[in-house]
Parts: C-alpha cells; sequence; structure tokens
C-alpha cells in the first residue's frame, strides 16, 4: 500500500465494541465463498503495480490477481452487510470502489436481510453513461454515482447532494479496494475521519486492507490504526476471508488483507 498512517496499539488499546453473535453469516461463506463464480479481472491492490512507500509495513506487498480475493472480497462484503442489515439495523449501505458487478456486491445481500435498503455504488473510473445511474433490483433501490475524484468530504457532499444516502441515519460504507482512493492521493485515514464527522450513532465502516505479514504486531497495528475514531467491533481484525470467525477456528486460504469493522457510537 501506498498510504501511511500514524502507528497505534491495537491489541489491548483499540477499544472494542460489544455487538452480538454473527448468526447473519451463512455457513457456505464460511471462508468467504459465496455460490456466484469468480469475477474476472484484477483485485485487491494489483493495479498500483508495485509502486508502495517504502515507510510502510505494506510496502513490497505483492499484487494479487484473479479469483480467489475476488471471491473473498465478494464473501466479506455478503457478510457485513448481512450482520449490519439483520443486526445493526443499517438500511443504507455504500460500496466504494470494490469493482464487484452488482449482483455480486452487497446489493444482493442487503436485499436478502433487509429488503428496502438503499445500495449505493460509487465509481470513480465509470464512464459519463454511469452518472448519477439508477438500476431497480427487485425491492432494493441501487444507485451508481460516478465522481471524478475521491475527495472524502466532496464525496460525502455528492452523495447527501444527490439524496441518496441520509447520513443522519445509520449507513454502513465498505471500503474493500483503495485503488481509486491511492490514485487521487486520498489518505483511507482522511477518509475514515470524515465519514466519523458527517456520520449520525450507528454508522459503520469496513475495511480491507492487504498487509505484508498479517499476524505481525506491527503490520495489525498499522492497520487498526486506520479505523480511528470509530471503534472496532469483535473480533477486530482479521484476515478478509474469514471475518468474522477467529483465525484458529478455520482452515481457509488467508488472503494476506486484513478486514475489520468499525461502528460510530
Amino acid at each position: 500500500m501506498t498510504d501511511h498512517w500514524r502507528a497505534v496499539q491495537c491489541d489491548d488499546q483499540q477499544p472494542l465494541a460489544e455487538i452480538p453473535d454473527p448468526r447473519v453469516v451463512h455457513i457456505s461463506e464460511r471462508f468467504g465463498r459465496s455460490a456466484a463464480p469468480p469475477a474476472a479481472g484484477l483485485a485487491g491492490s494489483a493495479q498500483d503495480g508495485g509502486a508502495h512507500d517504502a515507510r510502510s509495513p505494506h510496502a513490497g506487498v505483492p499484487a494479487q490477481i484473479g479469483g480467489p480475493v475476488m471471491e473473498a472480497r465478494r464473501g466479506f462484503l455478503r457478510r457485513t452487510v448481512g450482520y449490519l442489515a439483520a443486526d445493526a439495523r443499517v438500511r443504507q449501505f455504500v460500496d466504494l470502489g470494490s469493482r464487484l458487478p452488482a449482483g455480486d456486491g452487497i446489493g444482493r445481500a442487503a436485499r436478502e436481510y433487509a429488503p428496502g435498503s438503499r445500495v449505493v455504488y460509487v465509481d470513480a473510473e465509470s464512464t459519463a453513461a454511469l452518472h448519477g445511474g439508477r438500476a431497480a433490483a427487485e425491492d432494493t433501490a441501487v444507485s451508481v454515482v460516478a465522481v471524478a475524484h475521491m475527495d472524502p468530504h466532496a464525496l460525502i457532499d455528492r452523495l447527501i447532494g444527490r439524496g441518496v444516502i441520509d447520513f443522519a441515519d445509520p449507513v454502513g460504507v465498505l471500503v474493500t479496494d483503495t485503488t481509486a482512493l491511492r490514485r487521487d492521493g486520498v489518505l483511507v485515514h482522511d477518509l475514515v475521519r470524515a465519514l466519523h464527522m458527517r456520520m449520525g450513532p450507528g454508522g459503520h465502516v469496513a475495511i480491507a486492507q492487504p498487509a505484508s505479514d498479517s499476524r505481525d504486531p506491527h503490520c495489525r497495528e498499522f492497520a487498526a490504526s486506520v479505523f480511528e475514531p470509530f471503534t472496532l467491533v469483535e473480533p477486530g481484525l482479521t484476515d478478509m476471508a474469514w471475518w468474522p470467525y477467529p483465525d484458529e477456528e478455520v482452515s481457509g486460504e488467508p488472503t494476506g488483507i486484513l478486514a475489520g469493522l468499525g461502528r460510530r457510537g
């Protein structure tokens, strides 16, 4: 990764919110799998081609291409949306640049757990034809909002201005691919802080970020610091393919991408 933030303690000092057991997670998705076929194309940070900030503990993380990481991302999104919709009562969801098709992303999960939820895909790479587009998917409103730049405050203003998201009510923002942010020189931490300022109580942000060594305490502290000032919910940070299950309870192949969910009190 090219982003750089101040490292903080995460295991002992990072506050963890108590949440219900993730009863909405399907056993078939225990290892981040879903029934949909893998999507083609680049996943994770594959597009940045190896230009890394030497100061970051994520420097040197190899680009990961192909189905396994994309499939793990799809599963993480579904499990996160499932928890947010069924247990946290969130009814608004924003997908920031996952580059998954609408049917494979959060729209299907939101429709399954909370019919009538609002789903918005933010696309910083789309053509003008997608500008403000809307496609009805059964009983869930699915919108695509194209942006020229991923400036955090401008992005939030645009979502509010178009009337697709009401930040006074709980909203879940999912960031599983930071390619567009890095391209525009936006630090994920700056985006998180902007979201925290504008969200009301009950807002959540889910983030997945590559790590050179997901078991290294320094890498985990670095990844945990991105969520400040949100409160990490249990189980804190874990591999994207396993969340929300503890590492020792699964035997699936890890992705090397740390994921977590933060809540605004």
